[in-house]
């Protein structure tokens, strides 16, 4: 037992020695990082230095303040440049630079100083715009370095005078951004918008008092209106995914919604809305679920609009002819050298623009927050404001998953189709 006792006692001291050993390292003796370079950024500065040429240099470390807290920012052996974000106010800022060996021992420190350009946050609050909106306001802004951003939107609280509560918070990294802010009575009111970056920096709340335009959903089932347009493409894919899937409210389902038959004829596609009206907005899903950019979702169209068809035009073929699509090789049995009717649809009929998906995808990194919105809430497409009522919406593609022009195969799909606007105009 003694025996046990003094080994013990013995492997104690031995691991006492080697600790204190570690910890009384000799001095590190190396001069001062001298070669560097400070470039002011918006909110922060970029620090590009030289190493000189010392095995034991391991990192470059800066070490500043920001809101009151001691930050640090590293960079291996490897890379010759730190980068210093998160201030929201142009004031000076003391940078401390140090070197730090393989031993984690730091070099006595170089002082830098500079002055940040105007953050982030502030410039994309100084570029919102707001206006009135079938149903809310319209906000748009500009992110020029897609960082991050909160938007905030506030309203008046109901229960408290003179407080305000948050209605609705989303987050974009987009470097032009636009949203409407839904679900307002058509009546006069006061918001404000904030905006808030990932480093907790907030800009001035913003106000805007606007009156919403009224906006109501346009009730399904829609009209498949298909067969009775020259030229439109009547086919579904294995007869598994009928037209009607595009009105059945199902969204961001698994293999769910309408495709066409593969190498089938026409770009183009009708809608009967059942009644006469002013256009706000339309709202597409795509086919499958979270996967608005792939399979062969339609990513880029053009939209018509008519209150009422001329019957004795259906007779008439090549009226119903698109220049596009017949240019592509797009119509079966027909030359794209062929010439065009004097007189087209696109006569009679009102342009609605023409729309593509928003590609938070093709960012870097991709806004990950953009696409499960687009996910969940459809890609919204906005109509022009001055566009009279219409009650047929005829769609032509031009771009699947961001192919422009699409394959010559015919090939696309689509999830769900929501019509918005004003139905209170004159029924014929």
């Amino acid at each position: 037992m003694k025996c046990n006792i003094l080994v013990i006692v013995s492997l104690l001291f031995f691991l006492f020695l080697s600790c204190e050993n570690e910890g009384t390292h000799e001095p590190w003796v190396t001069d001062l990082l001298m070669e560097y370079v400070v470039t002011p950024i918006n909110g922060g500065a970029e620090i590009e230095f030289t190493l000189p040429k010392d095995p034991d240099i391991w990192y470059v470390m800066a070490e500043y303040e920001r809101n009151g807290k001691i930050f640090t920012e590293k960079s291996s052996v490897y890379k010759n440049k730190l980068t210093i974000e998160g201030f929201h106010n142009v004031d000076n800022v003391k940078v401390l630079l140090y070197k730090v060996n393989r031993k984690e021992q730091k070099s006595e420190p170089v002082e830098v100083e500079f002055r940040p350009l105007e953050s982030l946050v502030n410039i994309s609050a100084r570029s919102l715009k707001a206006e009135s909106g079938f149903g809310g306001f319209l906000v748009s802004w500009d992110n020029p370095k897609c960082t991050e951003l909160g938007i905030r939107l506030l309203v008046p609280d109901a229960q408290k005078a003179n407080q305000w509560v948050t209605r609705e918070m989303l987050f974009s990294s987009s470097q032009k951004e636009k949203h409407s802010f839904r679900g307002f009575d058509a009546e006069e009111t006061t918001f404000g918008i904030v905006l808030e970056d990932k480093w907790g920096n907030i800009s001035d709340t913003i106000f805007h008092t606007l009156t919403p335009l009224f906006e109501v959903l346009i009730p399904k089932p829609y009209g498949d209106y298909r067969a009775f347009i020259p030229y439109d493409n009547i086919t579904t894919l294995g007869g598994s995914f009928p037209f009607s899937n595009l009105y059945d409210n199902i969204v961001n389902s698994a293999a769910h919604g309408w495709l066409t038959q593969i190498g089938s004829s026409g770009l183009s596609i009708t809608f009967d809305m059942k009644q006469i009206v002013k256009l706000s907005r339309m709202i597409i899903h795509g086919y499958h679920i979270n996967d608005p950019y792939d399979q062969v979702n339609i990513s880029h169209f053009e939209a018509w609009g008519v209150d009422k068809i001329d019957m004795s035009k259906l007779s008439i073929p090549y009226y119903w002819l698109d220049e596009y699509s017949l240019r592509n090789g797009a119509i079966h049995g027909l030359s794209p050298a062929m010439a065009l009717p004097e007189r087209t649809f696109k006569d009679d009929w009102q342009y609605l623009g023409s729309h593509a998906i928003t590609r938070y995808d093709l960012m870097t990194p991709p806004d990950l927050d953009g696409i499960a919105r687009i996910s969940q809430h459809g890609s919204e497409y906005h109509i022009p404001l001055e566009a009279k009522p219409v009650r047929y919406v005829r769609i032509f593609v031009r771009g699947v998953c961001g192919i422009v022009p699409p394959p010559s195969d015919n090939y696309f799909s689509m999830g769900e189709i929501t019509f918005y606007g004003d139905n209170r105009v004159p029924q014929e």
